[in-house]
């Protein structure tokens, strides 16, 4: 009796091996030393200086910084319900797990912005623009309030008007 040798191209060994690695690579831990405001609320001069802060896990609860410049900063895991973020320049900043619920982004820029797994439940994004966010889903926009003129992923608007839930 003859044994079979299958053998397996490279390409094929290289994706297994990237899966591999995707599912026992540890994901990298948020420390308090990463999120020096976790829990706790910044001092109002913090969100006006220079530079993007480092708010990951902070307080912002009802907050107003309509119009502030938070180009790329750090907001995983931030709480940052009820806020007034009306107009707030925020290109790239980071809403990873972050809590929006209630609050409002009306135009704001929130470009190359990563929304994945944030609450957005009853969020004001009429007039925002949200065109190159990145783990936006139909879900999320579902529970937000937008328009016509809340700028959105072509690829979501695609799937939200024909009923595809993408989530």
């Amino acid at each position: 009796m003859q044994r079979s040798r299958a053998r397996l191209k490279p390409a094929t060994v290289m994706v297994f091996a990237m899966l591999a690695l995707t599912l026992t690579w540890p994901a990298p831990a948020t420390t308090d030393a990463s999120c020096p405001l976790a829990g706790k609320r910044p001092a109002d001069d913090l969100l006006t200086k220079g530079g993007p802060p480092s708010l990951c896990k902070a307080d912002l609860t009802g907050i107003n910084v309509s119009g502030a410049k938070l180009g790329g900063a750090d907001l995983h895991e931030a709480v940052l319900r009820g806020a007034d973020l009306r107009g707030a320049n925020l290109p790239g900043a980071n809403f990873g797990e972050a809590d929006l619920s209630e609050a409002n982004l009306r135009g704001a820029n929130l470009s190359r912005t990563d929304v994945r797994r944030a609450n957005l439940n009853n969020v004001n994004l009429i007039g925002a623009n949200l065109s190159s966010a990145s783990g936006l889903t139909c879900d999320q926009i579902r529970g937000a309030q937008t328009d016509e003129t809340t700028n959105l992923p072509a690829t979501l608007k695609w799937a939200l008007r024909r009923g595809i839930l993408v989530s």
